[in-house]
């Protein structure tokens, strides 16, 4: 009996360890399992518990604006809200499309099609941007899956105004010309993100969980913008680059200002234009910037870069003069003068006479005197041939091909600005250099960023590089003068103020035609007030119809927009106002 007991003891011990064991094994896979999901597999899991309860909502971040160097706000946001939905979780698209078609003015088929549930897709935009009534009536709706955020629409208070140098973003808010292209790494902004966890018990049924709202991402608004644009001088020259084009029945034309010291653009006026806040309702030619893009062959403006290099390097000096007979003959082709004054013939010719009465013929024989390496080396130590580095995406080079390459006849047209293509802004910095006493500076449109935060970044440019000695350019300012007041670009006069300028005209070359004796490119570069500039200003007119030299057709634009902008910067005249020009500032009736 007793060894029975006694077996029936081990028996039960028996079982009791291999439940034991059991157990213990149980615990132990269980242990394992939980440091799988816990720590082993954890990111996997997590992923998967997001993925049925959590749906992460982009928080789109606003640009940052745009403003003139007076603090005068260019290109803004408007805060608007969209319209997006997540398609696992809508019940009945055709039945949502519907009610959501009428508030989004958007056709049933399309918007069924986007609330279809596709594999993967858990934000599906639908409109990028509508008001607050309408956002509240999708809200009212109250139908699973739909998502109302905010969003920014970029704006442009100024439309048309400087339209081609600020540019537009596209759909995705990126830049697509202009500033808003150039600069938009700093512009742009970070979207955020937001974890949303829903209830995920019915499907039917999912809301947001209260107080379960996660900021995984914070959004980052982008960064201001300052341009050395002033607005009123930009205005200015739109107004009266308009007036010059349509007077003259014109394809277009370009306005810059400048400040010659500083090298600051002041204004940067294209035409034809467009509204960048309609920016698809224009043609995309009217887009670019042509003042920084699109070269041209800047004809007897570019005579001042010859003249200065003769002066630089001894060619013709005081005292000496060259004959013009009207035409030269230069490599079996015959130059002629055009005629100022009703004469073709100049007569003796020194330096300065043929700026001020734009010789051709003596700037030709300028050229060829300077041979063609060293009127290559001073076109480009002016910066012809090479980038200003403004900030302003898809600037030009020029055209300047070696001088190895050149006839004698193309030397000698290079002298008078046939044969070579500039940009109307690496001209106008040559003209510049002349106006601040030789000095080279890289022109610029941004004068600072401001981050989010308030922080300035002051934006560095290379040091100026002196190109000309003060004795050229004192000599060359007087020769500049001598041409508005006595010469061809007497109708640039400005009253009050001594004005430093060279008109020019000339023809347009066209593939497999050559020049064309219809198509002309009539302009007139310069500053004021002579002897201590404050502004630098360049107009091209394209393609005039009504008439065709600088003096006639650039030249009266030239002339408001230096006077017009004179006035605004408080620039006090420089010389006394002629009686008749007093009694007109007073109100008064012209003498007679």
């Amino acid at each position: 009996m007793q060894h029975m007991q006694h077996i029936g003891r081990i028996q039960i011990r028996g079982r009791g360890g291999v439940w034991c064991a059991i157990a213990i094994g149980l615990f132990a896979l269980l242990v394992v399992r939980l440091w799988s999901i816990q720590i082993t597999d954890h990111e996997v899991y997590q992923t998967e518990a997001t993925n049925r309860q959590g749906r992460c909502w982009p928080i789109r971040a606003p640009r940052g604006n745009i403003y003139d160097r007076n603090g005068v706000p260019l290109a803004l946001n408007l805060k608007l809200h969209s319209v997006a939905a997540d398609p696992h979780l809508v019940g009945q698209p055709a039945k949502l499309a519907s009610d959501l078609a009428p508030l989004l003015k958007m056709p049933v088929r399309q918007l069924t099609a986007k609330l279809t549930r596709k594999e993967g897709a858990r934000y599906v935009l639908l409109r990028d941007s509508v008001d607050r009534p309408v956002a509240e009536a999708v809200r009212a709706l109250g139908c699973d899956g739909m998502i109302v955020n905010t969003a920014w629409k970029r704006a442009y208070p100024r439309e048309h105004v400087a339209a081609a140098l600020l540019g537009f973003i596209g759909k995705d808010s990126q830049g697509l010309s202009g500033i808003e292209a150039a600069a938009n790494d700093r512009l742009a902004g970070e979207d955020g993100e937001m974890l949303v966890v829903l209830d995920g018990r019915l499907p039917s049924s999912r809301d947001r969980i209260p107080n379960r709202t996660v900021l995984t991402k914070r959004m980052q608004p982008g960064s201001s913008v300052r341009l050395t644009i002033d607005l009123d001088i930009q205005a200015i020259a739109e107004e009266e680059l308009a007036k010059a084009v349509e007077k003259a029945k014109a394809a277009g034309g370009t306005a810059i200002v400048m400040d010659p010291i500083s090298g600051d653009v002041l204004a940067l006026a294209t035409l034809p234009g467009f509204d960048p806040n309609e920016f698809q309702k224009s043609s995309p030619e009217t887009w670019v910037s042509r003042a920084v893009v699109t070269p041209y062959e800047p004809g007897s403006t570019f005579k001042v870069i010859g003249i200065c290099a003769a002066m630089e390097e001894g060619i013709l000096p005081d005292g000496e003069t060259l004959y013009c007979k009207g035409s030269y003959e230069v490599g079996g082709h015959k130059i002629k003068c055009s005629p100022h004054g009703g004469k073709r013939a100049h007569g003796p010719m020194d330096l300065g006479d043929i700026i001020t009465k734009s010789c051709n013929t003596g700037m030709a024989r300028v050229a060829l005197a300077l041979g063609a390496d060293r009127v290559y080396q001073w076109t480009r130590r002016f910066g012809f041939g090479e980038k200003t580095g403004i900030e302003l995406a898809g600037e030009s080079r020029g055209i300047l091909s070696r001088p190895e390459k050149w006839s004698s006849v193309q030397l000698a047209t290079v002298g008078f600005g046939q044969g070579i293509s500039v940009t109307p802004l690496q001209l106008l910095s040559a003209y510049c250099a002349v106006a601040n006493g030789g000095w080279r500076i890289q022109p610029r449109v941004i004068s600072a960023v401001t981050g989010p935060g308030g922080e300035i970044e002051r934006l560095s440019r290379p040091d100026p590089v002196r190109i000309l000695s003060g004795d050229t350019c004192e000599r060359m300012r007087a020769m500049l003068v001598r041409a508005v007041e006595d010469g061809t670009g007497m109708t640039a006069q400005v009253p009050g103020h001594q004005v430093a300028g060279k008109t020019g005209t000339a023809q347009k070359a066209t593939p497999g035609e050559g020049y064309r004796s219809d198509k002309y490119v009539a302009s007139v570069a310069g500053f004021a007030p002579a002897d201590r500039p404050r502004l630098a200003i360049l107009v091209t007119v394209d393609e005039p119809r009504n008439g065709r030299y600088g003096a006639t057709v650039a030249a009266p634009a030239f002339r408001a927009i230096c006077e017009r902008s004179l006035i605004h910067l408080r620039v006090p005249p420089d010389r006394p106002l002629p009686r008749h020009e007093i009694a007109l500032a007073a109100g008064g009736a012209e003498p007679r």
